[in-house]
């Protein structure tokens, strides 16, 4: 899930990797986002959704974008304000690129999305959050920092089908872990209903089997909605 962190600086720069298209390539991504212009940001990765799925456009150019602001960040190309200021045009260019038929109005299936406590980054949620309302689900995200307590009470109070929770960078993996631990240790979906729980983010690249009870553990969109697409073939199955 896009993010830019620290770490990305040690795993090297991305920009002479392939891209989805010449128009949205991570590169000049990156510099439009630090430059805040997010109009043309989302025009330009609107051409790439016009000819990959979304959940390809988001690992292989949004992703990779993040990183390399986040490589810049840290060796000092660029500034803590271009970092911040790529991470609120990015989220405002994923604004303009929501799925036509919004959230709001399906009856579809519910996901919880949230960072547990003391986790910022939510621009891989933001994302998320689109797949899943074009696979027909709702999305309901709660967003950075969300206590497990508060989460696991939420959860058993909802018809939720799914929760997926981010971390950005590996610091994070003990809220995270007690944040798993709560949701399953709390009947979160009530009346002894286990709820799937897919873990997802930055920071869980490398680490996945440090994580425990999660049903699905993994940096990749496109993996993520594989597992949204088969979860909701059974869930159709059981109606």
């Amino acid at each position: 899930m896009p993010e830019s962190t620290p770490e990305d600086a040690v795993e090297g720069t991305v920009s002479d990797v392939e891209t989805v298209g010449a128009i949205a390539s991570p590169e000049f991504i990156a510099s439009l986002l630090a430059d805040g212009d997010d109009d043309l940001a989302a025009w330009a990765i609107e051409q790439a959704l016009a000819e990959q799925p979304r959940a390809v456009v988001f690992d292989d150019v949004i992703r990779r974008a993040m990183e390399l602001v986040g490589t810049r960040w840290v060796t000092g190309q660029w500034s803590i304000s271009q970092e911040h200021l790529a991470t609120v045009a990015l989220m405002d260019a994923l604004a303009r690129l929501r799925p036509r038929d919004p959230s709001e109005t399906r009856i579809g299936p519910i996901a919880v999305l949230a960072a547990p406590e003391g986790e910022q980054h939510v621009t891989g949620l933001a994302c998320l959050a689109q797949i899943l309302e074009e696979r027909g689900w709702r999305a309901e995200n709660l967003g950075a920092n969300m206590p497990a307590d508060d989460l696991q009470r939420f959860v058993a109070g909802h018809e939720v089908q799914l929760v997926a929770l981010s971390i950005g960078t590996r610091d994070r993996l003990p809220a995270l872990r007690r944040t798993v631990e709560v949701l399953r240790s709390g009947g979160a979906g009530g009346a002894g209903r286990r709820v799937p729980i897919m873990v997802g983010g930055h920071g869980t690249e490398g680490v996945e089997a440090e994580i425990q009870d999660a049903d699905l553990v993994t940096p990749s969109l496109a993996e993520a909605e594989r597992f949204i697409v088969d979860l909701g073939e059974r869930l159709r199955r059981q109606e």
